[in-house]
């Protein structure tokens, strides 16, 4: 149990130092040994784990990165009291987020999925997924507020759309308004779609 337990740690150890290194550098600016160097794991551990090399490890940076953030949505979607709410408090984190590395990290999966995809099909596969999952969440956000159903699937796109383009815009501004700006547009109209219901 103890020698499963370590491979484990080093393995989710490659993981993450991938994930903040492609994050932050781009995935065709790293390479296995900065990797390595970040993990402080063995080497024999990349190639025993990720016997299919840096694809491999890109696909799984990608799938915990963003299983992460689907985490944080969903708890989010269980303390917000609507969606404008949900927004907001998501918002609240990224700007934490983003100032804390003075605007070096933006999404977790959004550079590498643009270096990658569509050419390598393990990583833009990882990256459907887990947009997928994204969708799901805020589709259930908006069921739970009495969303029509015909324009969940658009809604919930819009929203993921409009903060993936105000994180890229708040790396190159180096400032958080762009995210701001966008979440009181997203916000605004998430309001003016609910009040119409409320009155309907």
């Amino acid at each position: 149990m103890p020698q499963l337990q370590k491979g484990r740690k080093q393995r989710d150890s490659l993981i993450w130092a991938a994930a903040k290194l492609f994050r932050r550098q781009g995935y065709s600016g790293t390479g296995l040994r900065d990797i390595l160097a970040a993990s402080g794991a063995a080497r024999g551990s990349l190639y025993h784990y990720f016997p299919d090399g840096k694809e491999q490890i890109g696909a799984a940076a990608v799938t915990a990165a963003g299983g992460l953030v689907t985490e944080t949505f969903a708890e989010l979607v269980r303390q917000a009291d609507n969606p404008a709410d949900f927004l907001r408090r998501y918002t609240d984190l990224l700007v934490r987020w983003l100032e804390a590395s003075n605007f070096r990290d933006g999404c977790p999966i959004t550079t590498t999925l643009l270096e990658t995809a569509p050419d390598s099909e393990a990583i833009t596969e990882a990256g459907r997924a887990v947009f997928a999952d994204w969708r799901a969440v805020m589709e259930t956000l908006l069921t739970q507020h009495h969303w029509p159903a015909a324009q969940i699937p658009a809604t919930a796109t819009a929203v993921i759309a409009g903060l993936e383009g105000a994180l890229l815009l708040a790396r190159v501004q180096g400032s958080a308004q762009p995210v701001r700006d966008t979440t009181q547009a997203l916000c605004q109209l998430l309001g003016e779609n609910q009040s119409r219901q409320a009155r309907g």
